[in-house]
């Protein structure tokens, strides 16, 4: 790790269905920031099961189901430069993970790393929901940081 790099991580286990491994997420997370070339910076991340995800789901987006993360980037909009260092928060329910690492026959642990660095991107402005081009920009920016990340 570089000696200029500081990223303040807050990990957050709201469910008791799984285990998580805190230090692989920070592991994880350092990796894609410096990939990103963020060397200062705040984030949080807060598991959760699906009937609290489909509560911030419906609350947040107006989609009444459960979903597998969210991020609720701070850099964007309105107080965005409040706290240039406060990227924002990303919320990954683990039972949404468990059912997706099924459905796509990977390890639980393989999906909830695709679904950190999904949440990471959005945090730094990726928004494949805005464009098609923004959705293949962010994919390809996906596959680049999943290849090289060290697991």
């Amino acid at each position: 790790m570089p000696s200029d790099f500081y990223m303040q991580i807050s990990i957050l286990n709201k469910q008791r269905k799984y285990p998580v491994d805190e230090k692989q997420i920070h592991h994880w997370i350092r990796q894609v920031l410096l990939m990103q070339k963020m060397k200062h910076g705040e984030l949080s991340i807060v598991f959760v099961n699906n009937r609290r995800m489909r509560t911030y789901n419906r609350d947040y987006r107006k989609i009444d189901r459960a979903t597998d993360v969210l991020a609720f980037p701070m850099l964007e909009g309105i107080g965005g430069d409040l706290h240039p260092g406060f990227l924002g928060d990303i919320m990954i329910s683990l039972e949404m993970t468990e059912k997706e690492a099924y459905l796509y026959q990977k390890a639980m642990s393989e999906q909830l790393l695709i679904l950190l660095v999904h949440g990471i991107l959005h945090l730094l402005g990726y928004d494949h929901e805005r464009s098609e081009s923004e959705a293949h920009r962010m994919s390809r920016r996906e596959q680049f940081l999943l290849k090289r990340i060290e697991r």
